[in-house]
């Protein structure tokens, strides 16, 4: 009889190692966790989206034939008198060890994540991952309480490293993955859908945007930008789609719930978000970025380390003046560098390593940020909209109660983040470099090109045009003359 334990952690059986049938290969392992940052809505489609699979497993499950029945439960009961004794000693153990060890330490996710999992998934092929990369795992999962003490055999591990390696498969179960599954990009009977509506959507959230921020259409044009920005290149030092924002000048002193009202709506909007309050306590105390634990063996996670594609807003109103350590420091540091370069580094103590990002940054403050960032706009804020605000928030959450206009948004953002899009028309271009000329001289602050290239790009994206025609060039340069304009000292 040729048996496969390709996917079994525990055997159950004596192996013939001299045999010359046997087959050896390799495989390989790493931690999966929930998605970070994830939000609510988000969340629900993905456990609809399991419920189903699961049910359709369920309908197609091919019955055990009698025989094979009667052979699995002769098996399962005596190897359950194999493992009743073993098992008894292994929980104490996953207790005992649990005692010392939290649930947080062991999970180590780099945000907080609302009912997160984690998993130890075993690879047999060659399926290349990056790190913090999307993906859907399908395998066979193993909860048996017998791995932990197998996997705890290993007596030249210290005790942090064996909790940390070989967790108690109850907390974070072993998967034998068959399939590495990438999500791709929106259906593409999605797409002809949503880009023939596509200027009554942006309306739409405009609008929203627009009102949510005191009636500042300018304001609610770079957000949506924003919003829709992905790094579409990356050469030298510059990685091109980026499109960091500092909003600015809200009235705080009378809407202390701004930035929390905003984040609210937005998480509403977007995939994945993470707001990051800084406040001195914060930045001093909080892990932003990875280190090695070498008591443990292995990374501790940082904020930073989100998936692409997550928005990540910073929220500057709680920031006061006090002493900044070195760790504060160092955080100030990763911050300007993920905004600038998107780019994290990891500390490994001895060495650092940089790995590349795709994170939308929008920061909040009621001044310029203290973190530099290229792209700021001051509220221009309508007193009508100021004295109402508390209606605006009530009457935009009810506009959202449309499922269908809020779907509609929702998959707007992401079709036109992954449009294609292209700089081929000469004659757009070579008014490109004229504008530039004349705009330099007539405001020295208009000093880098790729940014308002990219500015022109998002918006024209944001209309639903995959290449950059005159009207869209020349409406980006009012946009940045305008949002130059409002900074202070520049009128």
């Amino acid at each position: 009889m040729w048996n496969v334990r390709r996917f079994c952690q525990i055997l159950g059986e004596k192996i013939l190692f001299e045999s010359e049938k046997n087959q050896t290969s390799e495989r390989h392992t790493c931690i999966v966790i929930s998605t970070p940052g994830l939000n609510d809505w988000a969340r629900e489609k993905v456990d609809q989206s399991i419920c189903l699979i699961t049910k359709a497993m369920n309908i197609n499950k091919r019955s055990l034939d009698d025989d094979d029945l009667n052979e699995s439960n002769s098996l399962e009961s005596t190897r359950k008198k194999e493992r009743t004794s073993r098992a008894g000693n292994i929980k104490e153990t996953d207790v005992a060890e649990q005692n010392i060890f939290s649930k947080e330490y062991i999970l180590n996710f780099p945000i907080s994540i609302p009912d997160g999992k984690a998993c130890i998934v075993k690879i047999y092929d060659d399926t290349p991952l990056k790190l913090n990369e999307t993906i859907e795992v399908v395998g066979f999962i193993s909860l048996d309480p017998l791995l932990n003490g197998v996997d705890n055999s290993d007596e030249t591990m210290s005790e942090a490293e064996n909790a940390v390696h070989h967790p108690p498969a109850s907390l974070v179960p072993r998967l034998h993955a068959i399939k590495i599954i990438r999500p791709t990009k929106q259906d593409l009977k999605i797409v002809p859908q949503i880009m023939c509506k596509v200027q009554s959507i942006r309306s739409d959230l405009h609008l929203i945007l627009s009102q949510l921020l005191f009636g500042d259409s300018l304001a609610a044009d770079f957000l949506i930008c924003h919003m829709l920005s992905s790094i579409y290149m990356r050469k030298d030092f510059f990685c091109l789609g980026t499109y960091p924002l500092n909003i600015t000048h809200f009235p705080f002193l009378k809407y202390k719930q701004f930035t929390k009202d905003l984040y609210k709506f937005l998480t509403l909007l977007a995939r994945k978000s993470h707001l990051l309050e800084i406040t001195l306590e914060n930045l001093n105390d909080l892990t932003l970025s990875p280190k090695k634990d070498y008591e443990g063996n292995r990374l501790t996670s940082g904020v930073l380390q989100l998936s692409n594609n997550t928005h990540l807003v910073i929220d500057e109103t709680g920031l006061t003046t006090g002493q900044i350590s070195q760790a504060g420091r160092e955080n100030y540091n990763a911050i300007c560098e993920l905004i600038n370069f998107q780019k994290v580094t990891y500390d490994f103590k001895y060495y650092k390593l940089e790995y590349e990002s795709d994170i939308p940054i929008l920061i909040l403050s009621e001044t310029k940020s203290f973190i530099p960032c290229p792209t700021q706009v001051v509220l221009k804020v309508e007193p009508e909209s100021e004295n109402i605000y508390p209606q605006i928030l009530e009457v935009t959450d009810h506009y959202l109660k449309d499922k269908d206009r809020l779907s509609n948004i929702r998959q707007y953002l992401e079709v036109v983040r992954d449009t294609k899009f292209e700089f081929d028309d000469d004659e757009v271009m070579k008014e490109i470099q004229n504008d530039f000329v004349r705009l330099k001289e007539i405001n020295k602050n208009v000093d880098r090109l790729h940014s308002l290239m990219v500015l022109a790009r998002l918006l024209s994206l944001s209309y639903g045009s995959s290449t950059l025609t005159m009207g869209y060039w020349k409406k980006a340069v009012q946009m940045e003359l305008d949002r130059l304009s409002r900074l202070p000292g520049k009128k």
